[in-house]
């Protein structure tokens, strides 16, 4: 009895590491080589922690990725109000890989890499 318990969880330790593996593999193949930008587009009037979530959503989605060290995330300002502005450039702050920009920065931004 005591043998199959140890065998099972032998197994099942075993297996997450064919998992894990695999995963890792998959993402070595799948990951672009180029840096690039991840867009994230916030409503005018999104709340605060519609904007954290959205902006810890794409970046942990980079994270899992493997992308964080070839990427960025950037986070559109469509019209939000000053203050959530500004709790918006403090989250930013907080977080690596992340930017604020209003459309007009997000242009001359994409314009001066498209010259590069």
């Amino acid at each position: 009895m005591t043998n199959t318990i140890i065998y099972c969880v032998l197994f099942l330790f075993a297996l997450i590491g064919v998992i894990a593996s695999i995963y890792v593999i998959m993402l070595l193949i799948m990951r672009p080589k180029a840096a690039g930008y991840s867009i994230v587009v916030i409503p005018p009037m999104s709340t605060k922690s519609d904007v954290a979530s959205l902006i810890c959503a794409a970046r942990l989605r980079l994270g899992l990725m493997g992308d964080i060290a070839h990427r960025e995330v950037i986070a559109l300002d469509c019209g939000m109000p000053e203050h959530k502005r500004q709790q918006c450039l403090a989250l930013c702050h907080e977080l690596d890989h992340i930017s604020l920009l209003t459309p007009e920065e997000f242009l001359s931004k994409i314009d001066k890499i498209s010259f590069d």
